[in-house]
């Protein structure tokens, strides 16, 4: 009887083992998938164009269908700055950037809420902190806003 129950404890240990490796493994692939070694940031102040109870909530609706229809943006924040808006954007490549444009673009899915969101922001300055591709920064600079642009040196993102 001892042996038969000896065998199962190093069977649940063998088990216990490889069940801790996929773990880790696990762990490793997730920590790996989230690294944004291409992510781009977007600096933005805006001047209100409508009250405070408007602006937060225009900007709770506008950071929403954006989250709901750009899986690759990583963040979206708007902030409240004395006399100005803050957004602080978070993109996970120029591709995300390209398709956020595609969709406020004519006949773009976002294009009457880019419209609206223009209603209640006047767009001072844009600053951009990453390698954007040329061809989607041509793209950012054929909208006509103050963009700037800064490329990344070294850095990591998690």
């Amino acid at each position: 009887m001892q042996i038969l129950f000896g065998n199962i404890e190093k069977r649940i240990m063998i088990l216990t083992k490889k069940l801790l490796i996929l773990a880790c493994i696990f762990l490793s692939y997730d920590n790996w998938a989230n690294n944004y070694e291409d992510e781009i940031i977007f600096y933005e102040e805006f001047s209100p164009l409508k009250n405070e109870s408007e602006i937060a909530e225009f900007s709770q609706y506008y950071q929403s269908i954006v989250n709901e229809n750009e899986p690759n943006t990583l963040s979206w924040k708007f902030f409240e700055a004395e006399d100005k808006i803050i957004a602080i954007l978070r993109w996970k490549d120029s591709q995300a950037i390209l398709r956020h444009l595609e969709n406020v673009s004519e006949e773009g899915i976002l294009e009457a809420d880019f419209k609206a969101f223009n209603e209640y922001f006047a767009i001072n300055n844009i600053s951009v902190y990453g390698h954007v591709e040329e061809d989607v920064k041509t793209m950012l600079l054929d909208f006509s806003l103050p963009f700037k642009f800064y490329p990344l040196i070294a850095g990591y993102s998690r």
